[in-house]
């Protein structure tokens, strides 16, 4: 068990006409969509980030000195790294046998591995969102329009950015893509938003918001977002160390074990710039 031998990778011996395949997986867009703290050259691995309250002006009265000095609060949010890895075991024997070349393979995966984690730690930050939009009913416009007019009310930084699973999506693509029932032909007109949705099947920005196809987003319990993006924005990925993959020879074992390690933290600096949107998922029939 978790040894990987001839047996297990039977598939790719060099009998075997048709080469190995790597399994496909969505892109991981979240880390880009993210405040990102770089802690990789601190001795404390923590990212403290605080916030600023808010004091109140007030009407003054010629020749009256202030007399109501107001404090200067801040609220401190703290993101904690911790390592992430995964490891695989190649013998010698497979090794010697394969057709591919099978420890690059096996490095490629590793990473893999490590992007679905941490697109999938960022995903979750969404469920913390201060407002939720959806209820578990099907995407609309109104909730688009909505989660702007929630995040610009706050107000939340800018730019926003919104992200749904290709299945949600599909509900606002249907929006765009009217059909005739009788003639199953398009009933758009030239020129429209639905014509560059027929062309491309992306929808793109709505309401001046990029749409983001996130395939990682579990479906059971689909719950996408917009929030406020990029640098200073809602969602935190402090690192304190880049991943790497590493090899250690296990004599005794004829293998060769890679080992990949990496360290960060993901957290929410504000909760209010977050709008979790929870739709239905459900497979396209």
């Amino acid at each position: 068990m978790g040894v990987t031998s001839t047996t297990t990778l039977a598939d790719t011996i060099e009998t075997v006409l048709e080469s190995a395949r790597y399994t496909a997986k969505h892109k991981a867009i979240m880390a880009n969509l993210s405040w990102k703290i770089d802690r990789t050259a601190n001795k404390n691995p923590q990212a403290r980030v605080p916030y600023w309250g808010t004091v109140t002006a007030q009407a003054l009265s010629e020749g009256v000195d202030l007399a109501n000095p107001q404090s200067m609060a801040d609220t401190l949010v703290t993101v904690t790294p911790a390592e992430v890895g995964a490891q695989i075991l190649l013998t010698d024997k497979l090794v010697r046998d394969n057709s591919e070349d099978v420890i690059r393979a096996a490095g490629r995966i590793l990473g893999d591995a490590m992007e679905y984690k941490r697109d999938c730690d960022l995903i979750g930050q969404l469920d913390d969102g201060t407002n939720t939009l959806g209820s578990g009913s099907a995407a609309t416009l109104g909730h688009i329009a909505a989660a702007y007019a929630i995040l610009a009310g706050v107000p939340a930084q800018k730019p926003f950015a919104c992200v749904m699973h290709p299945y949600v999506i599909l509900d606002l693509v249907d929006v765009f893509t009217p059909i005739l029932p009788a003639t199953n032909t398009y009933s758009g007109s030239v020129g429209s938003v639905g014509d560059e949705v027929l062309r491309n099947y992306m929808v793109g920005r709505l309401f001046g918001v990029p749409i983001y196809e996130e395939g990682n987003i579990p479906t059971a319990t689909c719950k996408g977002g917009m929030f406020s993006a990029g640098e200073g924005g809602a969602l935190i990925l402090a690192t304190a160390k880049e991943w790497e993959v590493e090899s250690e020879r296990d004599a005794s074992l004829r293998a060769t074990e890679l080992n990949i390690v990496g360290e960060y933290g993901v957290g929410e600096y504000l909760a209010d710039w977050i709008v979790e949107l929870y739709h239905d998922a459900t497979a396209p029939a």
